[in-house]
């Protein structure tokens, strides 16, 4: 039987799930009936940065390519 997997790396799951599939995190909330102003703003600051550092890396690799992106880190 395999372990549960953490909070984080469940939060991570869904960020790249949203990222693959161009979807917001706010529409996702929405679809499920989930009040933003009410969640875990920990939980919902994580997927964001996930996400964001996500949509930051493949920006750069579409723009310097798999092997040098992250020489152009800013």
């Amino acid at each position: 039987m395999s372990e549960k997997p953490t909070h984080s790396r469940i939060r991570i799951v869904m960020a790249q799930f949203l990222f693959a599939n161009k979807l917001e995190l706010e529409d996702m909330y929405d679809a499920l009936g989930i009040n933003i102003a009410e969640c875990d703003q920990t939980a919902l600051s994580h997927m964001a940065g996930v996400v964001d550092g996500m949509t930051a890396a493949a920006s750069l690799i579409r723009e310097h390519g798999v092997d040098e992106w992250a020489n152009n880190i800013k």
